[in-house]
């Protein structure tokens, strides 16, 4: 058995269990040992990040801060004193909301530093007391708020290793953003590295600009919060300075002015084909201004090109332009330019300029705060202008695509700026790719669409009171619920409900799509191409996931109009459908091509045969492993079917992977799970269920009760909560892959933890971990040779989560 120091019910006993809980005034001495199977791989960076912490009960251990950082290196890296020889500083960050409301010392920490213990012991007890729990949540760099963690200081021209992890829940989704410089994260080119609890990053950066920087999470809620630190970049003896390859000028001309936005001009659900305002319809709470709201119009400001710095001539928006909808013009540049920006502020407040990806001189960095520099660019008055300079001295890795996108954005206030409608994109692509229009003809490409994935929250915006004032009524309040709900809009370009223009393409042409993501921890965002799939690093898939302040960019040649499902590469498959349930469903599956839809279902008794075909593009990529993981539902009410349980795992490998009886003959052991909070108060049945169990008049019973409708969201892993899924079982040494789905809804970010193993995933290369990160439209194959034989934790390490339920066990028997 391995010394593990995890308190669960692992079948161990006697001394064995001696590690779960060391008591006080007692020690014991763990013995960890580093087996080939934890090591980086070739593709991983010299030293992987993991964590350590104590695991009586982990969610309040971490909360009271025992919580730690653990390397594991490649052989050589470390000298005779541990340190590392291949750079020059080690940073290890952890990113977390530290719920103090959590830890085993508050009534100890009430006493101490309250003015009145008396009522905030009586406040602890009152769950409803929302401001004193919020007061005692710390949105914390390594313990620190407010850019009060000690200075991380750093030379011009040495590489520096950023070791980064996230832990805590379901509000821990972080965008941790490194101002004015781009670090390589597995092999890729980034400024924003994504965290979640238990993810583990490990990522390289060789300093160039001299200055103090912001590092800080981009969440909007954790900005405010106060997730902030700085880096220092100093020449430390060095006469060195990063000078401007040769490269073109790219000059732009943007101003911010403010006009009317619509995020539904057409005034229809396109679908559903319906008024936006249909009565009981999902759009009628956005769109209808009863009761004081504001009806889907708002006053915004927006990044609009002109031609030159006259600023008198807009410039021309082509038709596949269109799409681009509310994001400001496309900044496009290559490696080694310089990109000029002129910048007319026509608005009636102070904005900006920030960009994503590039360098420059503080002078010249368009966010503000206190680093000791004069930065006129940083806050530019009504009627004033700026020139930025920026450049571009790090373009895409070999690794990446011909063309990185980035976000630019107004970051006076970046929260509020941003809600106002000052954001757009940055192109970044490899030396020679663009033509002389700025397009992408070295590859080919045909169409390049830009899709920023938000909510836009115009409760944020600088010109709420103005849109109360044109849109509202005097039932408009702006600390009303509803109120609020109703101005959070869930918007692609600033479009909803299908309003989006300009996304048409024809079968065959070569297509990227760079999709972009923007907002706070809501944002999760899990992008679904029907009845096409992309490439993406070497990998076929048909959903992405994006965070705030990140972006992906993919490759689509489409060939297909219609809905989808599943088998192996060439097959035609035909799955023959019964519906014995006494309501409408369907099957809809991602990663396949079909010839019919079937949108209203088939009705009770019914029966039909889908007939579906495994495109070449729907099959394992060349990095991907043999077997690719997708899944099926019903659509004929998306949510609420899902909720009932109508989901299943598809598989699609490459040919001659599968027996004749349709099993893997490459693996020993294969296993589907799915993640997800099923929320029966979603479900078809929950009337039916409240009949069943609680044997009550539904008239009388209250089904919106809040403690009523939290114990009905079920954290389970393929429906099964506490440990109660069975069967997970290997024999040392077996090699298992795990089909692993995540669906749901925002609060459906889990990170999946295996327990004394790790496992590899892939992208363009192959990589170690022992948490995968799921979403929402998440479907990972995850490769694992079973060791240390016992009986192990699997579970979702999401604060919330764990306590909810969301685990089981696997074991692994001893060979022989």
């Amino acid at each position: 058995m391995c010394i593990l120091g995890a308190l669960y019910p692992d079948g161990t006993t006697g001394r064995d269990k001696s590690d779960d809980a060391v008591a006080p005034g007692e020690s014991y001495t763990y013995t960890w040992h580093v087996k080939p199977e934890y090591a980086p791989t070739e593709a991983d960076a010299s030293c992987l990040t993991w964590i350590y912490h104590s695991h009586g009960d982990a969610p309040k251990d971490i909360a009271s801060g025992l919580i730690g950082a653990l390397l594991t290196c490649k052989q050589g890296t470390l000298d005779s004193s541990q340190k590392r020889s291949d750079v020059d500083e080690d940073f290890i960050l952890m990113f977390s909301v530290v719920d103090e409301n959590l830890s085993w010392y508050l009534e100890e920490n009430i006493e101490k530093f309250c003015s009145d213990p008396d009522t905030a012991k009586n406040l602890i007890q009152d769950e409803v007391d929302e401001e004193f729990r919020e007061s005692n949540l710390m949105h914390s760099i390594n313990g620190y708020v407010y850019g009060n963690l000690p200075a991380l200081k750093v030379c011009v021209g040495r590489p520096v290793s950023w070791h980064l992890f996230g832990i805590g829940n379901e509000v821990d989704i972080h965008s941790a953003y490194f101002h004015g410089h781009t670090l390589m994260d597995r092999m890729h080119r980034t400024d924003v590295l994504s965290l979640f609890p238990a993810t583990f990053v490990t990522a390289t950066m060789i300093p160039r600009t001299e200055g103090k920087w912001l590092l800080s999470c981009q969440v909007n809620d954790h900005v405010q919060a106060g997730m902030q630190s700085f880096y220092e970049v100093s020449a430390c003896g060095s006469s060195a300075s990063p000078t401007e390859t040769p490269g073109k000028e790219r000059h732009f001309y943007i101003a911010a002015e403010e006009m009317i936005w619509d995020y539904a001009p057409s005034g229809m659900n396109y679908m559903t084909n319906e008024s936006l305002i249909e009565g009981d319809s999902d759009s009628e709470s956005y769109f209808s201004r009863d009761g004081g709201k504001l009806g889907g119009k708002y006053l915004k400001a927006r990044y609009i090109s002109y031609t030159d710095d006259t600023f008198t001539t807009k410039t021309h928006i082509a038709g596949s332009d269109k799409h681009l909808g509310i994001l400001g013009p496309v900044i496009k540049a290559e490696a080694g330019d310089v990109i000029i920006v002129t910048f007319l502020n026509r608005a009636t407040r102070d904005y900006s300029i920030q960009p994503h990806g590039l360098h420059y001189e503080k002078a010249y960095e368009g966010a503000k705060y206190q680093d000791g520099t004069q930065k006129a660019g940083a806050s530019v008055a009504p009627g004033e202008r700026f020139v930025y300079r920026w450049r571009v001295l790090e373009g895409p890795s070999s690794s990446d695509p011909a063309c990185l996108s980035y976000l630019y954005y107004s970051a006076v206030d970046p929260v509020r700026d941003t809600n106002s409608g000052l954001f757009g994109p940055i192109q970044v692509c490899k030396k020679g790719v663009l033509d002389g229009s700025g397009h992408q003809h070295a590859n080919k490409i045909q169409h390049e669409f830009f899709l920023l994935f938000s909510v836009m929250d115009e409760n944020e915006s600088w010109y709420l009171e103005k849109n109360i004032e044109e849109f509202g009524s005097s039932d408009s309040d702006p600390a009303n619920e509803e109120f609020q709900e109703s101005n959070k809009m869930h918007a692609v370009n600033g479009y909803m409900y299908g309003n989006l223009p300009g996304l048409d393409l024809c079968n065959g042409e070569h297509t990227m799509w760079h999709i972009l993501g923007l907002g706070t921890e809501v944002d999760i965002h899990g992008v679904y191409f029907e009845g096409n799939t992309f490439q993406r690093d070497g990998m076929n898939r048909d959903t992405l996931s994006v965070f705030p302040h990140t972006t992906v960019t993919v490759s689509m040649t489409p060939d297909n109009n219609g809905p989808i499902i599943r088998a192996e590469v060439g097959e035609r498959i035909q799955v023959v459908f019964k519906n014995k349930a006494s309501r409408p469903y369907s099957i809809h599956a991602h990663g396949v091509k079909t010839s019919k839809t079937h949108q209203n279902g088939l009705q009770p008794g019914d029966m039909l045969t889908y007939s579906w075909i495994i495109p070449t593009r729907s099959g394992p990529g060349p990095n991907d492993p043999n077997c690719i993981t997708y899944a099926y539902y019903s659509s004929v009410s998306l949510v609420e079917d899902l909720m009932s349980g109508l989901v299943g795992p598809l598989i699609v490998c490459r040919k001659n992977t599968l027996n004749t009886n349709r099993r893997r003959k490459d693996i020993d052991k294969e296993f589907a799970l799915l993640f997800m909070v099923f929320d029966e108060n979603m479900s078809h049945y929950l009337d039916e269920n409240i009949k069943t169990y609680l044997n009550t008049d539904l008239e009388k019973f209250d089904k919106y009760n809040e403690d009523f409708m939290e114990s009905n969201k079920m954290h389970g892993i393929n429906g099964k909560l506490y440990a109660n899924l069975h069967g997970l079982n290997m024999t040392e040494n077996d090699k298992t892959e795990w089909y692993l789905i995540g669906l749901g809804n925002e609060v459906d970010m889990h990170t999946v933890h295996f327990h004394a193993q790790s496992f590899i995933y892939r992208t363009d290369h192959s990589h170690r971990a022992d948490v995968y990160d799921l979403f929402p439209g998440t479907f990972q194959t995850i490769e694992m040779t079973a060791g240390s034989p016992g009986q192990w934790l699997l579970h979702c390490h999401v604060t919330d989560h764990i306590h909810a339920g969301m685990e089981t066990l696997f074991t692994v028997h001893s060979k022989g």
